[in-house]
């Protein structure tokens, strides 16, 4: 923001009386910095382990572009540790894993570190998968509305198997999962 001061200043010349006054006009510019707070991401070992669970129904393959490390989640909920540098690696050469999420990182820094955290809000409410199909209708559409393309995918495989498991009957929760979902899961039934 630039701030504009005028001052007039009088001078007068004693030496010849029949001259006229001068007035000198002197404009200062004032500048003022606003100096903005950046926030920056918190420095991350990348060495450190991290905890990493898979989030699909079923089992999960990794296998590392640059160091060849090949990592299995053999289903729904396993836990497996990676560095932080190979979530990276993930991240930047195969970015479906973290992004539709097929897994999710426990360690909160980390997950900030790679700009998952807005993504994992909305992840909480579906924590538990059992859970998820055992809650009222109007809550499980607010939670599927949230969802991304990995997680639904792996409701709508759940819903297939609770369904032919025949714990899933509610023909509401069945319709709505079919309408959000865009399966066909009448075929079940």
């Amino acid at each position: 923001m630039a701030e504009t001061t005028k001052r007039t200043t009088t001078r007068k010349k004693t030496t010849t009386p029949t001259k006229p006054v001068q007035t000198e006009e002197v404009v200062e510019t004032v500048e003022v910095k606003e100096e903005k707070q950046v926030k920056r991401k918190k420095q991350v070992d990348l060495d450190i382990l991290v905890s990493c669970r898979n989030v699909t129904d079923g089992l999960l393959v990794y296998v590392s572009k640059k160091t060849g490390l090949e990592t299995i989640w053999s289903e729904y909920d396993a836990e497996e540790m990676l560095t932080v540098g190979e979530l990276l690696t993930m991240k930047a050469s195969q970015p479906k894993f973290l992004k539709e999420p097929w897994l999710i990182i426990d360690d909160e820094d980390v997950a900030e570190h790679l700009g998952l955290t807005k993504m994992y809000e909305d992840l909480v409410e579906i924590e538990d998968l059992d859970e998820f199909f055992e809650s009222p209708v109007s809550e499980m559409e607010q939670v599927l509305t949230k969802l991304p393309k990995g997680l639904k995918e792996t409701v709508s495989i759940r819903a297939r198997k609770k369904i032919e498991d025949e714990t899933l009957y509610d023909t509401r929760k069945i319709r709505l999962l079919e309408d959000k979902l865009k399966i066909d899961l009448s075929i079940l039934r």
